[in-house]
């Protein structure tokens, strides 16, 4: 599971702040002290598990009232998850899909872990290792294993505090434990019980000292109601402060718009409207003005252009030809550009592919619709000889090297074995020490029977073998008979010699130790000196000379094993050199039919077939587009003739080609429409402009009397004047309006009473501030010394009580009874404290059985790459023993208590490694540290960063540090925290 992003709506100092993590598994949050890291690490615990509302209230930000935020998180089997939490209460999941999930169902994707627990495994920070140094000695190997079991101090300081409450309850000897207190003070009332007790003092002392306490509490009461009312006071000024500062600067600003007061506004708006409508006015009188003078020029020059009838008949008649020799001439370009397309298409394809045919070989020739396949087939087979004969070279490379290095070390061997002489007397030495020991029978025996089993296992081997041998050689005849392979004969051939050999060195070696059991009897009687340590030597170096024999038996049954696969495979490239002479018969066959054939390949033929039908397609395109075009091309000569006479015959210049002139055509009747229909419309346009201009200035002058009515009356000579005015004048009412209601949410913050006080008191906070903080603590000196004398009277009252009870024996008796009660509270607590402490113990040891093995193998990984292998293994607790840690190479173990600080720290941070490891497995949960290493030095910095990868490729790890090289040694994003 993974942390994609986190917004923070309002948490601690973060407000509205985004942080995206990218996909690589090792973040790096890098800030200062008081940069917020710690805020943003309780923040990601606030999103995955929540928080209670007081400690919300901690984290709620001094300038925001918003606390929450969003956190969007990858997970391996749901996909993208969003959640989304405000203050304490409110939170939403949202699966992949977009549907809003419960509470229950994100709590099973944590594995049902609580935010405590999530803490003690997946969590670590430089107050765990400082909480760990700070321990005594004794102590260090209890919270050592707790850690191994759960990852957290939790059950060592709960078993402490087990053990502690115990001891202060009960000891078998001593009176400091409440229970031997509870006891000695019963015993103390069991004597007490018949005496009186003598007053010290009279009852009117004590009536009068309890009016003089009541009238200093009632006193005090009026104190402290005088001081909240002017620390409410206080208060308020100081909140209403921002208002008032806001009304102060609003009243100068008026002041200096005090000239505008009273100008008025009603007609702004209709002054508005008419300066920009006699503006539109002025624009369009210009604008009509040069229409006018434009159409009237334009309509005498048009006036001069004109054709006769019968021109305009001979132009329409031609024109009206357009389209059909349009479509022939589109017709002709397209032909003509297929054509040329065609032909130099099939020459580069042939000058391309470098094919040896001409265009007239290309028009004749036919290719049978069998000639693919046939050409497919030749190229398979030449592929599937290649590949032969190159596995073929290879295997006998193989063969050749495998032959030789096995040559080479049956003679290293040969060269090993002592001589036939030497192995008898060995022999002798060992039957002597037998018999001179008197355990020659028994020795003999036990040879005997070795041999025994030896000479069986040999025979059983080889029938084995024989079985093996015979059923593959049979299974090759048989599959070379049935799919026609010849050398699959030649094989089986070579299988059936190689178990022949094999079996007539198994019988050789049969042999050699039936001579050897028989050579134990000759050498029985025979009587020579010779020492226990004489004895040894020679069983042993019999054994070698027995080892090297059984290795020169294997070595001979691989070499002749591999000269057979030698055979097998010349017999293989013979076959395969047949098939190669009647596959080139073939081929040099079809290079005489088709003679392009004879420069290319056979693996290409295939593709030469397909260009030749697409290069026989191309050539009968290219002859059919040739035939349309001379049909297309007459046409258009004669249509082309009758223009240039109507050009010839209206003395017109001829132009170069048919596009010019039918151009020029169509233009000339283009003008001659538009000069008739342009001068049609020019006279009604003239007519139009003109009733136009005189509506238009009819117009502008009554709008012009008009704003000169409303600028007299609002006592302005110009338009300019009067806007600026109007600005100031705005600018004044807004003012006026928020003062206003500054002025109306005062009258509702401050009572009626504390208006006219409050509202004149000076502006500056620092007074305020300081008055408030003087007024809390005399409070709370104040509330403190009402408690005292609440007490005191309290105590007061309890005297009189007494002393006006006439029950004292009564009431002794009473207390007693009650002391009792509570002994019995107390030891049924302590019972109970003693049995959690039990189940307690328990529960390690049953913890212990099932994880503690994996962890400290696991946490061996860890101490040794951050101790640089200075040790390599942690051996857990077990006995009366504690924590042991070994050095492999030097063969030392040191105790726990034995080790330095810097080495305690290291085995303490590789046991929190560890347990985050193995239950990591099974949730995938990220895993944090809060400026974990900041006291360590440059070398454990960079083992620790190596750590770090290491863990950061199976789960995210998040990193809170203010160190910059530890952050710039790491492989992952860093991101910048700011003060």
């Amino acid at each position: 599971m993974k942390i994609k992003e986190i917004t923070i709506y309002g948490f601690g100092k973060w407000v509205d702040q985004t942080f995206s993590f990218s996909n690589s598994n090792l973040i790096t949050l890098l800030g200062d002290n008081e940069s917020g890291k710690t805020t943003l690490h309780q923040f990601i615990l606030y999103m995955l598990f929540g928080m209670t509302k007081k400690k919300c209230d901690f984290y709620r930000p001094k300038t925001s009232s918003k606390l929450g935020g969003r956190m969007i998180i990858d997970h391996p089997c749901e996909g993208t998850i969003w959640i989304e939490r405000l203050d304490a209460a409110q939170v939403q999941y949202f699966a992949d899909n977009g549907e809003e999930r419960d509470e229950a169902w994100f709590r099973e994707l944590l594995g049902n872990m609580s935010a405590e627990a999530f803490q003690s495994i997946y969590s670590f920070s430089s107050q765990d290792l400082a909480f760990f140094q700070n321990m005594k000695e004794p102590d260090i190997n209890e919270l050592l294993l707790s850690i191994g079991l759960t990852g957290s101090a939790a059950v060592y300081k709960v078993e402490k505090k087990l053990q502690s409450e115990l001891q202060k309850q009960f000891k078998p000897s001593g009176t400091k434990p409440v229970i031997n207190e509870k006891l000695s003070g019963i015993r103390a009332m069991d004597k007490q019980l018949g005496e009186s007790k003598k007053l010290e003092k009279s009852y009117k002392e004590q009536i009068e000292k309890i009016d003089t306490l009541e009238k200093k509490h009632q006193l005090k009461k009026e104190q402290i109601a005088q001081k909240n009312e002017q620390l409410e006071k206080e208060q308020l000024m100081e909140k209403i402060l921002p208002v008032r500062k806001e009304i102060h600067r609003i009243s100068g600003e008026l002041q200096e718009l005090a000239d505008v007061r009273n100008f008025p506004l009603d007609n702004q708006e209709q002054i508005k409207t008419l300066h920009t409508d006699i503006n539109n006015i002025n624009r369009e009188l210009e604008s009509h003005q040069a229409t006018l003078e434009t159409y009237t020029k334009k309509k005498q020059d048009l006036e001069t252009a004109s054709l006769q009838n019968e021109e305009k008949e001979q132009l329409n008649h031609l024109l009206n030809q357009k389209a059909e020799i349009t479509l022939m001439r589109e017709r002709q370009r397209t032909l003509e550009q297929d054509y040329s397309f065609k032909t130099r298409e099939i020459a580069e394809m042939i000058q391309e592919k470098q094919i040896h045919i001409t265009t007239e070989e290309l028009e004749q020739q036919e290719l049978p619709f069998y000639l693919e396949k046939e050409w497919g087939a030749l190229r398979k087979e030449q592929e599937n000889i290649q590949d032969k004969l190159t596995g073929s070279i290879q295997k006998k490379e193989q063969l050749l090297q495998e032959e030789s290095g096995i040559e080479k070390e049956q003679k290293n061997l040969n060269q090993e074995l002592l001589a036939e002489a030497h192995i008898k007397e060995l022999n002798q030495r060992i039957n002597t020490y037998k018999q001179r020991n008197h355990q020659d029978g028994s020795q003999q025996k036990n040879m005997y029977q070795m041999l025994g089993r030896m000479i069986q296992e040999k025979k059983k081997q080889a029938r084995m073998i024989v079985i093996i041998g015979t059923v593959i050689a049979l299974t090759g005849a048989l599959t070379g008979f049935a799919v026609d392979i010849p050398w699959l004969y030649l094989i089986s051939l070579a299988i059936i010699a190689g178990v022949y050999y094999f079996r007539r060195t198994q019988l050789q070696d049969i042999k050699q130790l039936k001579q050897q059991e028989g050579q134990q009897t000759d050498h029985s009687g025979q009587e020579i000196d010779v020492t226990e340590s004489e004895y040894q030597e020679a069983m042993e170096i019999l054994k070698e000379q027995e080892e090297l024999q059984r290795r020169l038996h294997s070595l001979e049954d691989r070499l002749q094993y591999t000269r057979n696969q030698l055979e097998t495979n010349e017999a293989v490239r013979f076959d395969l050199a047949e098939q190669q002479n009647r596959l080139e018969e073939n081929i040099v066959d079809q290079q005489n039919r088709f003679p392009f054939l004879q420069a290319v390949d056979v693996l290409y033929w295939q593709d030469i077939y397909h260009l030749l039908q697409k290069l026989i397609q191309l050539t009968n395109d290219k002859q059919s587009f040739k035939k349309e075009l001379d049909r297309v091309t007459e046409r258009i000569d004669g249509f082309s003739d009758q223009v240039k006479h109507w050009f010839k015959g209206n003395r017109l210049a001829n132009q170069t080609n048919l596009e010019e002139m039918m151009l020029a055509l169509e233009e000339i009747q283009q003008q001659e429409q538009q000069h008739q229909h342009e001068l049609q419309q020019l006279t009604q346009f003239i007519k139009d402009v003109l009733n136009k201009q005189m509506i238009l200035k009819q117009k502008r002058n009554r709008y012009v009397e008009e704003r000169d009515a409303l600028l007299k009356a609002s006592g302005t000579e110009s338009e300019e004047s009067y806007f600026e005015k109007q600005t100031r004048k705005e600018r004044y009412n807004k003012l006026y309006e928020r003062q206003e209601e500054l002025r109306e949410r005062l009258q509702i913050l401050i009572p009626e009473e504390w208006q006219q006080e409050l509202t004149d008191a000076p502006l500056e906070a620092e007074n305020y501030y300081k008055n408030k903080k003087e007024l809390e603590l005399a409070l709370t000196d104040s509330e403190e010394e009402l408690e005292q004398l609440k007490s005191r009277i309290a105590e007061q009252r309890l005297r009189i009580e007494q002393l006006e009870s006439e029950e004292d024996i009564s009431l002794q008796m009473h207390q007693l009874a009650m002391e009792k009660e509570e002994l019995e509270d107390l030891v049924r607590n302590w019972a109970v404290q003693k049995t959690a402490l039990r189940m307690l113990e328990a529960a390690k040891n049953q913890f212990k059985d099932k994880y503690l093995a994996l962890v400290i193998e696991t946490a061996q990984i860890y101490f040794k790459e951050i101790t640089a292998n200075q040790y390599d293994t942690i051996y857990a607790p077990a006995a009366e023993k504690t924590f042991q840690v070994e050095n492999s190479k030097k063969k030392q173990r040191f105790y726990v208590e034995e080790l330095s600080q810097g080495t305690k720290d290291q085995l303490y941070i590789s046991l929190r490694f560890a347990i985050n490891e193995v239950m990591a497995k099974s949730s995938g949960l990220p895993f944090f540290m809060d400026d974990a290493f900041v006291h360590f030095d440059m070398n454990r910095t960079e083992r620790m960063q190596k750590v770090l990868e290491r863990l950061a490729e199976e789960q995210q790890v998040i990193l809170f540090t203010c160190r910059r090289e530890l952050a710039e040694a790491a492989n992952g994003d860093i991101i910048h925290l700011s003060v």
